[in-house]
């Protein structure tokens, strides 16, 4: 079968950089083909040559086996081609209708545009993609899905016969993301051909054909997904073997930090908890079960209309961020780039600026010894930056994630809490981000890690905590050995959907 689209050697330089190194990339149509790599590795960089973005400095490509020369972005779309980047570039303030067609507005007789017939067509391509979506309606009314379903929508507009989808799960709920691969799906029986790229091997398993793996920029392989592992998929993608790291199997006295007993708000129900000393607790739960509203009542975000909590046994009131960092907590937060990375400051701006009160005397900075805390804890996280100057703009996912947890140790927070902690990082620096956990709680630190990945929990968590319409339904002390029952209870709540007190269990 005649490939759809070659890409034959490939290559394109950045000062200092070779961002891609004679990289071969074909598929053949109707298929979803994924690409994939650790962040640098080039994925983006071959992506924005094939949407014009970028221009290549060597290389061939060739469509339908004719070959082409994309000057940029409106050429690449007249070829058929769209993009849809994980930051979406629909208007808020206009409808679904007008984004569908923003800037091919199909006009009658004498050049007057007919709103009647934009509308009529996007009704039309919203009910082929089999969602019900009122083109009327403004876009900053939409859920995430409807808006990756609107993006959709907007490559079939345009006549794409190759649509490229950059993460495009990353801000779904659970139904959403099943949604889009119904979708895909749809796409794919209608002769449309996928290029996805993802950081989550499960969804590429899922809804994948083939894969292909870059490196360094380079080309590493392409494989059929049916034919490959998990395992071996990441031993393509970091170039080696990922060790499992055994548990520690000693016992230590529990020795508590955090206690949370009858905790409600708008959002939550009766929350109980317990955290010790070197402890690792995860909340699991689907979307809207209430998991990230436990961590913003914790750190002062929302407000606690009923309860207590309890820090080294005294008990608090928690009504902001400040009082929460006061007490010892740091929050890891879901979205890093807008509520965590202040990304226009330099990795040790973002390192030091919660600590601005112990590395400075009489409110001017000491230079020395915010020089040596910094430099000794991103060597300590092995935090892969230039200098200390770098701006935290220019640091991949992985990097911007362990720079705001450098935060949190350089001002000795006790409790930490993380939101989705490795959404959007390549296999390998989640894996870096696993052992950072473990070595922070190894220091007497506790830690509650709310994730959607049940796999990530299981990987790093002492106990895990079950949450189910704003509510504790089941708490796990051996979860690696009942994984089956912890889904099924996110799922299916349970009959006792409060929780019973947390016992002080045991730190493996």
């Amino acid at each position: 079968m005649q490939p759809v689209l070659e890409m034959k050697n490939i290559s394109k330089e950045f000062p200092g950089v070779k961002a891609l190194d004679s990289v071969q990339f074909s598929v053949i149509p109707g298929e979803v083909h994924c690409l994939i790599g650790a962040n640098g590795a080039g994925k983006s960089t071959l992506m924005k040559i094939l949407a014009g973005v970028y221009s290549k400095d060597e290389g061939d490509i060739f469509l339908q086996g004719k070959k082409v020369d994309i000057t940029g972005p409106s050429q690449s779309k007249e070829l058929g081609i769209a993009t849809i980047y994980q930051e979406l570039s629909l208007i808020e303030h206009l409808t679904v209708a007008e984004n569908i067609f923003l800037g091919t507005y199909m006009k009658p007789r004498y050049g007057i545009m007919s709103w009647k017939k934009i509308n009529e067509e996007s009704s039309k391509i919203i009910t082929r993609l089999g969602i019900p979506i009122q083109v009327q309606k403004k876009v900053s009314e939409l859920s995430a899905g409807h808006k990756q379903i609107v993006e959709l929508a907007k490559a079939i507009a345009s006549h794409a016969k190759l649509i490229v989808m950059d993460e495009p799960s990353t801000t779904l709920s659970e139904k959403e993301v099943n949604t889009l691969y119904r979708v895909i799906e749809d796409l794919k029986r209608q002769g449309i051909t996928i290029i996805f790229i993802s950081h989550k091997l499960e969804e590429l398993f899922t809804i994948g054909d083939r894969v292909t793996v870059l490196r360094d920029g380079k080309y590493v392989a392409t494989k059929k997904l049916k034919e490959i592992s998990q395992d071996e998929l990441i031993e393509l993608i970091i170039g080696h073997k990922v060790e499992k790291k055994k548990r520690e199997t000693s016992k230590r006295t529990f020795q508590e930090l955090l206690r949370v007993e009858s905790l409600s708000n708008h959002k939550l129900s009766n929350i109980n908890l317990q955290l010790g000393k070197g402890e690792i607790i995860g909340l699991y739960g689907l979307v809207g079960s209430g998991r990230t509203e436990v961590l913003k009542a914790l750190y002062g975000v929302d407000q606690i209309k009923k309860g207590s909590v309890f820090i080294h046994g005294n008990k608090q009131k928690i009504t902001k961020p400040s009082k929460a960092i006061q007490l010892g907590m740091g929050l890891v937060p879901e979205n890093r780039k807008s509520e965590g990375a202040l990304l226009h400051l330099s990795v040790r701006e973002n390192a030091i600026v919660a600590s601005h009160g112990h590395l400075s005397k009489f409110t001017v900075l000491l230079r020395d010894k915010v020089k040596d805390v910094v430099s000794k804890t991103i060597s300590e996280l092995r935090v892969k930056t230039p200098t200390p100057d770098t701006l935290m703009m220019n640091l991949s996912g992985g990097n911007q994630q362990k720079v705001i947890i450098s935060r949190w140790l350089i001002h000795n927070s006790e409790i930490l809490l993380f939101d989705e902690p490795t959404q959007g990082i390549d296999v390998g620096a989640k894996d870096e981000i696993y052992r950072v956990m473990r070595e922070v709680a190894s220091q007497g630190k506790g830690i509650i890690v709310v994730s959607s990945e049940i796999n990530e929990l299981l990987e790093v968590c002492n106990r895990i905590l079950v949450m189910y319409d704003g509510k504790i339904v089941g708490e796990f002390d051996d979860p690696q050995n009942q994984k089956e029952e912890i889904l099924h209870l996110a799922v299916k709540g349970g009959d006792n959907v409060e929780s019973s007190k947390c016992r002080k269990t045991p730190v493996d």
